[in-house]
């Protein structure tokens, strides 16, 4: 059984009297195993579901909703059984770099094949046993997302410090075999896995095209929290220029032999580069948006998209800032010229990661206290309204546990808005009069 530890007002749950600490005893007669089972259960327009209360007592509920709409329960677990943990050790991992003293949460090593499938997180496949396996495979658990890093057995155990690793084409070779969809990832770090290790890799995933669908080549993430690690570097404009030319070529070999790009780069090594973002046509229906493969040109696309259709019905455009990490700055500055050509009067204020030791860059990483800082150096004029990337944000809370509620009450003069992180909601709310 599973406990509910949190349920969202006037959700469909709440409505039928379903409850905290109610427990989950099964759904249209089945139990509930895990995410995937409660995934199938919320396929059924009705849910009888059968749960337990504090005093052992059963009832049933019936839940009606429009088929695979969540009804507005939360479990303890994300799986809400058991969290499958990673039993690597990556020589890059990211956790391992983390700052102390943050969230518990944050230093959770996940490692799960059922998050892949609900939540397109990626794994490794070196800690499935072979009940899971078996269920994986008989079930068709389709897509999973797996982190590949290289396709070379030795490497892949050296740089996971984990000698199951090394069987990962076996693996992704049965997967497809079943009729499983592959996405996959290569992290890359300099002289370790990319040059012809990186050329190597692409040959034998995509050599499993269709079945292997997506191959996204990332940069290394390293934060300024390395002490007592492997000694490692990230790319810097040069060499992420080589990984753009040599993934761009494949790309285009795929593309003449099969219609598809299959293979891309994440986004940074375009920014590393001070390259342009190709067009959309290249992203092949944007498979690995989450990853980071094709995020800015999505971005653009919309935000350039949603400006254009509302131009005829705009009137004067208030003042408006725009917070954002030092990777989006390129693309957020070109989008705040097109805003004030138009006459609008946006600013944009550029806030530096130094809850992770300053060498990160991305927007989502960034803390509260980055944002605090980077808002009193602006020195805004009172009654701005500021536009914050929501992506910061889990339920409320930037990662160093600064709440939103907090950033605002310390700018008593300023308007806060929580902006989700697409190019339309940001055009829309910055053309509000």
């Amino acid at each position: 059984m599973h406990r509910i530890t949190g349920i969202l007002p006037a959700s469909p749950a709440a409505r039928v009297g379903l409850d905290i600490g109610h427990c989950i005893v099964s759904v249209n007669g089945k139990a509930v195993r895990d995410i995937i089972d409660w995934k199938h259960a919320l396929a059924a327009p009705v849910m009888r579901i059968v749960a337990r209360d504090m005093h052992e007592c059963e009832q049933t509920y019936i839940v009606k909703h429009e088929s695979g709409a969540d009804i507005g329960l939360e479990f303890e677990s994300p799986t809400i059984d058991r969290l499958h943990t990673c039993q690597n050790n990556c020589v890059f991992c990211f956790v391992r770099q983390m700052p102390k003293g943050q969230r518990d949460t944050l230093y959770v090593k996940d490692d799960d094949y059922r998050l892949s499938l609900v939540y397109g997180s990626f794994v490794s496949l070196t800690n499935i046993d072979a009940e899971n396996w078996q269920r994986l495979l008989s079930e068709r658990i389709s897509p999973i997302y797996v982190s590949v890093h290289s396709t070379n057995p030795g490497l892949r155990a050296y740089i996971m410090q984990n000698p199951r690793a090394a069987a990962v084409m076996e693996q992704i070779k049965e997967l497809v075999s079943h009729g499983i969809a592959v996405h996959a990832q290569l992290v890359l770090v300099p002289g370790l896995n990319d040059g012809p290790e990186l050329i190597q890799s692409l040959r034998d995933l995509t050599a499993l095209y269709p079945g292997v669908e997506s191959v996204a080549v990332v940069p290394v993430g390293l934060t300024g929290y390395r002490s007592g690690l492997t000694t490692l570097s990230g790319f810097d404009a040069n060499s992420a220029r080589t990984v753009l030319r040599e993934v761009t070529e494949f790309g285009k070999r795929m593309r003449r032999k099969h219609g598809v790009i299959v293979v891309h780069a994440a986004d940074e090594f375009y920014v590393v580069a001070h390259a342009d973002f190709p067009r959309h046509t290249w992203y092949d229906g944007y498979p690995q948006l989450e990853n980071g493969v094709g995020l800015c040109r999505s971005f653009i696309d919309d935000f350039r998209g949603e400006w254009a259709r509302g131009r005829r019905k705009r009137a004067r455009l208030r003042p408006v800032t725009w917070v954002t990490g030092e990777s989006a700055e390129f693309v957020m500055r070109s989008l705040q010229q097109v805003v004030n050509r138009d006459g609008g009067a946006v600013d944009l204020v550029v806030a530096r990661n130094k809850l992770f030791g300053g060498q990160v860059t991305v927007t989502g990483l960034l803390g509260g206290e980055d944002i605090k800082t980077a808002l009193e150096t602006a020195l805004l004029k009172p009654n701005t309204t500021v536009l914050i990337p929501d992506v910061c944000l889990r339920a409320g809370s930037f990662l160093d546990g600064v709440t939103f509620s907090e950033l605002s009450s310390h700018f008593p003069q300023l308007v806060l808005i929580a902006c989700a992180t697409q190019g339309k909601e940001l055009a829309r709310i910055t053309e509000e009069e």
